[in-house]
């Protein structure tokens, strides 16, 4: 098109891969960067080896298990038997905090960590755990994490 640059074009293909594929919905929320993977990896299959997925952005498919109660900032994303603890890049957007069963797509990087008892207990105190169950957590664990850069949360 004349006087379009190449990065206006770039943008304008970004913009309608992601419409394309938010399932065509209108009703479907986008928070966070576009989706630019089309093709979901099983939750399954990431979280049995996270390590072949090391480095590199994949897009998952699950439900919102759970969510942070106090603003939103992390959810539990699971399907079937496995579920995995899901942050948003930079902190730049937060999931509403009524999600809680919706279907999501959602595109980012997965890795594992030690999370300290401070941060298990932090996490537990704002899905909603009560004092004693917090209380039970006295090490850290190893846990595999997902950083969405970018999530649509479908109508269902």
């Amino acid at each position: 098109m004349p006087g379009m640059n190449s990065m206006t074009l770039l943008l304008s293909a970004v913009f309608l891969f992601q419409a394309a594929h938010a399932e065509g919905d209108a009703k479907s929320l986008i928070l966070g960067a576009p989706l630019t993977l089309a093709e979901a990896v099983p939750l399954a299959e990431v979280l049995a080896a996270p390590e072949r997925f090391k480095d590199r952005e994949i897009l998952v498919e699950a439900v919102i298990e759970k969510a942070c109660l106090k603003k939103g900032c992390w959810v539990i994303l699971k399907d079937g038997e496995k579920e995995v603890r899901t942050t948003f890049k930079d902190y730049g957007f937060f999931v509403p905090k009524d999600s809680l069963g919706r279907k999501v797509r959602a595109q980012g990087t997965v890795y594992r960590e030690m999370q300290s008892v401070k941060t298990l207990r932090h996490y537990m105190k704002d899905g909603g755990a009560s004092k004693e169950e917090i209380a039970k957590v006295k090490a850290p664990v190893e846990v595999v994490s997902f950083v969405a850069s970018g999530v649509v949360i479908l109508e269902p």
